[in-house]
């Protein structure tokens, strides 16, 4: 494992997304270096799960991707990077902003019910063995307005009042994505990791609305599985596991 440093650290002025620059720069040195980053303020086709756009004025907000060789995780416990970017993200904005964000199951940076940051990441299997993946996040930082048919974002000016340096930010991010990733080596830090994205989990007491399909319900969250799962229980008393996209939060 490499320790992430600004030296790891590219700013590019303007580009399509930092994910797909960071691929095809890895197609083309096979060997990169693990924690290799890409960061730019002024993305112009940014992605988001599941092909969803993600939507970002330029020069005032942060997009960041971070190449990994995560070899040492197992596709049943893969989650936990995951989880270990998303405690990352979460400390970075708790500690150079003093946002009290939570994470909204798998992966999306929630401030109340509004979302300031999210992350996508994509792996590269061989066998049963994980060859590379991007992380890539996405953080409203800056920005004073949205479109109005975006679903419900936050920029951390609306929450604060102010502009924040968007240079110091990213480096803090990627300092930060560099301690929480060492953790994954250990089984300590692996729980470690775990008690944190629990900790902070949107919606984790209580029943809220969600819908499965066109089927809507109420339910509680009982815990996130290591595979990544969500498991509920609803207010009729059946309980069920549900995977990325099998379920929809109501907000």
């Amino acid at each position: 494992m490499k320790t992430f440093s600004a030296a790891d650290l590219h700013f590019v002025d303007e580009l399509s997304s930092t994910n797909s620059l960071l691929r095809e720069i890895w197609e083309k040195e096979p060997l990169l270096s693990e924690a290799y980053a890409l960061a730019s303020f002024n993305q112009t086709a940014g992605r988001g799960q599941q092909d969803n756009i993600w939507v970002s004025e330029a020069g005032k907000n942060i997009a960041y991707s971070v190449f990994l060789r995560p070899g040492h995780l197992s596709p049943a416990s893969f989650f936990v990077l995951s989880q270990a970017i998303s405690v990352a993200l979460l400390k970075t904005l708790g500690e150079e902003i003093g946002l009290q964000a939570e994470i909204k199951w798998p992966n999306d940076i929630y401030v109340d019910d509004k979302k300031i940051a999210g992350i996508l990441i994509e792996n590269e299997l061989r066998g049963k063995s994980i060859l590379g993946s991007i992380a890539g996040i996405g953080i409203n930082v800056n920005q004073e307005q949205f479109r109005p048919n975006l679903p419900n974002p936050v920029s951390v000016f609306q929450l604060c009042g102010r502009t924040f340096d968007l240079v110091d930010l990213t480096l803090a991010l990627h300092c930060r994505l560099g301690e929480a990733y060492a953790k994954t080596f250990t089984e300590e830090g692996k729980t470690e990791i775990a008690a944190a994205y629990h900790r902070h989990l949107y919606r984790k007491e209580g029943f809220h609305h969600y819908k499965q399909g066109n089927r809507p319900f109420r339910a509680r969250i009982l815990r996130v599985m290591p595979s990544g799962q969500l498991e509920v229980e609803s207010d009729e008393g059946w309980i069920r596991a549900f995977a990325f996209k099998e379920i929809e939060y109501l907000i």
